[in-house]
């Protein structure tokens, strides 16, 4: 027997005493009672409504033998499914039945329970309730446990579904008997399901009886680094010895409850003479007041007790008078509907039979108009909210920090979770076979980046940015080209810069030495022209070592394939005028009119002008741009030339390969000829270098990325041209500067140079 009910009897007591004191409710009529135990049993629950029915001494369905009054409402405090038996019963008879315990949703339903009313609110504020605590505190991982009721088990499915909708994972969920059927075994395995379990969080959810022989048997409110929520009403101290220790921390759902001092004043003064005799009054009294009242009508009181142990069950301390406050109501609200029908029954209905009212005629009562008129203010339900004092307070198994004079230094909201949360810049992964609160934190992928707690999938940036070096936000990326800043940039410029002053030093030497034989002998205007052609290729690198833009992407390729086509076709005109000139001394042959400056600068030209228009002709089909290559390397831009610019890089790179290639092939067959002033060897040679470097330029250039394609580019236009310059002219301005003795018109004729 729980101490709480007798709270619940007294409370009961109470109420039906006020009303009958009360000559504004009620005037004239004296309500009684009934009281009748169900024993937790349904047999027993069945047997009680029996008799109800016949009478309190004998059983004889569909006769009434009371003769003490007329039965008008059934206060029933059971759990949802003894609740829902009895309200079958009585629904035949049109009964009303006003429960103050159960909370099953069912029973809203008025098509099927048209006369069920309760003095609670439904579960389903309930269901809003727990979930609203697991979100305040952020628990992700719980456990549950529940009687074997069809109640519980409707209450589980909508539970879970909430628990679903708000990211809560359960680690178990167990299922208890729910009456007093625990066998040792059934007991070992509860704990060790419970031991087990990583979740620190259970939610206990049931009937204050089910929780009661779940404690009874398994002491759940004493396994450690547990916190328990309870949305059974009832005090941990109901069933534990005041000397036990009881888990800090736990929580539990509890209707409003306000204390009366009227009610206390009853309590420590009602003369239990006015009680049956019995057992169970006896043993409930004792417990009451701690043995220090016998079942006698003195009267008790706290003086001097407060000072001494620990009061917690008796009626000095009622902080936990279980659901009193909602029998008290109760009562009252049958009270005002027999007032009002009391009011609305006629005078000479009522001067006829002054005895009792007779209440069978009203086959459906409208009690809910009345359950405004009763204090019902803060119930749960009407709004879901926690303030700081009811806030706990969780000591040193839930993270504390204690100094070594014992003093508390910090304290957290315990914590409840299967995976700990990822950080920004990393992504859940599911954990295979388990609940999608457990799961593994992997790194954002390269390009990708997450910057809240717990995502789920990693994101890529916009295209002008890349993710920081922890992952967790975007950053512009760093625009790059190769510049005069970079060390490779300068490089090539002091390269460029090198060679372009050494073909300015040749020119120089041969203009100074033009009148000598070796000058005059390998033509002045076209060595002339082949450096100046030579200087410009040098300086057009200076394009490509700057930031792009329209002009000098134009520029660059331009100047390039113009200036090499007139230095190939140069060396080209120079190699076929010594064919022309052997051929023509030969019998027979009309080749003199071939031999001349005329000839030389026609080719030239005609050669060189073919690039000039394949160059115009890109300009007007697809004029060039700058275009922003985001792909080439990680977390840069590289500002370069558009893919038409490189299209038209490759169409005059083709022209002058076939120029080099003709050149190439006409001085390797005149390598040989007998002429004094043959360059032959030397332009083949020349131009086997330009062929060989451009040919190995062509894969390194594929493969390169960013500004290391343009650096390759520039590498090999300095290579041919230092390839040209010092296989052509290096040994003429050897000669000129360092054997003077040689440059003889002589030593010309003779060819011993």
């Amino acid at each position: 027997m729980l101490l709480e009910d007798f709270y619940n009897f007294l409370s009961f007591v109470f109420a039906v005493d006020e009303i009958n004191q009360n000559p504004n409710i009620l005037p004239n009529v004296t309500l009684g009672y009934n009281v009748y135990d169900s024993y937790v049993d349904l047999f027993r629950t069945v047997y009680g409504a029996v008799l109800i029915f016949s009478g309190n001494t004998a059983q004889y369905p569909n006769y009434n033998c009371d003769q003490y009054g007329v039965l008008a409402a059934i206060i029933e405090g059971m759990s949802s499914s003894f609740s829902i038996q009895y309200a079958n019963i009585f629904g035949m008879y049109k009964y009303p039945q006003i429960g103050f315990v159960s909370q099953d949703p069912l029973q809203t339903n008025k098509q099927k329970f048209p006369d069920f009313y309760r003095a609670v609110p439904s579960e389903n504020t309930l269901y809003d309730g727990v979930i609203a605590l697991i979100k305040h505190f952020g628990w992700k991982w719980i456990g549950i446990i529940y009687p074997d009721a069809d109640s519980n088990i409707n209450a589980m499915k909508i539970i879970k579904n909430m628990l679903d909708q708000i990211g809560v994972c359960i680690d178990f969920t167990l299922t208890v008997p729910a009456i007093n059927d625990y066998s040792l075994q059934r007991i070992r395995q509860i704990k060790y399901i419970i031991n087990k379990s990583t979740a620190n969080v259970i939610l206990v959810y049931g009937s204050k009886n089910d929780v009661y022989y779940l404690e009874l048997n398994v002491k759940i409110t004493h396994i450690p680094n547990k916190i328990w929520i309870h949305t059974a009403d009832y005090s941990f101290r109901m069933i534990n010895h005041v000397n036990d220790p009881v888990v800090n921390g736990s929580l539990r759902f509890i209707l409003h409850k306000r204390e009366d001092p009227n009610f206390i004043k009853f309590v420590q003064e009602v003369n239990p003479s006015r009680f049956p005799p019995g057992r169970t009054f006896t043993t409930w009294w004792d417990e009451l007041c701690e043995n220090r009242c016998p079942f006698n009508p003195r009267r008790r009181n706290c003086t001097g007790v407060e000072s001494g142990r620990q009061i917690l069950y008796s009626h000095c301390n009622l902080r936990f008078t279980g659901m009193s406050y909602a029998v008290y109501n109760s009562v009252y609200v049958l009270a005002y509907a027999l007032h009002q029908l009391y009011l609305e029954t006629p005078l000479n209905e009522r001067l006829l039979d002054q005895r009792k009212l007779t209440f069978q005629d009203l086959k459906h009562w409208k009690l809910h108009k009345y359950v405004k008129k009763v204090n019902f203010t803060n119930r749960l339900g009407d709004e879901i909210y926690f303030t700081g004092d009811e806030i706990p307070t969780w000591y040193d198994i839930f993270n504390a920090v204690y100094l070594p004079n014992y003093t508390i230094l910090a304290q957290k909201t315990p914590r409840s979770i299967c995976s700990e949360s990822c950080l920004p810049g990393y992504r859940k992964s599911s954990r295979e076979g388990q609940p999608v609160c457990c799961y593994d934190c992997l790194p954002c992928p390269e390009g990708q980046f997450s910057n809240e707690t717990d995502a789920t999938v990693c994101m890529y940036c916009p295209e002008d940015q890349w993710p920081n070096e922890n992952k967790t936000a975007c950053v512009p990326k760093i625009v790059t080209f190769l510049s005069h800043e970079d060390p490779i940039g300068i490089a090539l410029t002091f390269i460029a810069v090198l060679f372009t002053i050494s073909a300015s030093a040749v020119l120089g030497i041969f203009i100074n030495y033009q009148h000598t034989p070796i000058v005059k002998a390998n033509n002045r205007d076209l060595s002339y022209l082949i450096l100046i052609a030579l200087m410009l290729s040098c300086l057009c690198c200076l394009f490509f070592i700057e930031r792009p833009e329209r002009v000098s992407c134009f520029l660059r390729q331009s100047v390039f394939g113009i200036t090499f086509s007139i230095s190939i076709s140069s060396l080209l005109a120079k190699t076929a005028i010594v064919v022309i000139a052997f051929n023509a001394t030969k019998p027979g042959k009309n080749l003199r009119k071939w031999v001349g400056a005329k000839v030389l600068k026609y080719i030239v030209f005609m050669c060189s002008l073919f690039q000039v228009f394949i160059c115009f002709t890109w300009i007007f089909v697809a004029p060039p741009s700058t275009y922003k290559n985001t792909e080439s390397e990680i977390g840069r831009i590289i500002l370069e030339c558009d893919k038409a610019s490189a299209i038209a890089f490759y169409i005059i790179l083709g022209y002058l390969c076939i120029l080099g290639s003709v050149c190439f092939l006409v001085a390797f067959l005149a390598r040989k000829l007998p002429d004094t002033f043959n360059d032959a060897k030397l332009i083949t040679f020349s131009m086997l270098v330009f062929i060989t470097v451009w040919i190995f330029f062509i894969p390194t250039y594929l493969s390169a990325k960013g500004t290391s394609t343009v650096a390759v580019q520039v590498f090999a236009i300095l290579a041919s041209s230092s390839g040209m310059l010092g296989s052509i002219f290096a040994p003429k301005c050897y000669i000129i500067l360092l054997k003077p003795e040689q440059n003889k018109k002589k030593n010309v004729l003779k060819g011993t140079m």
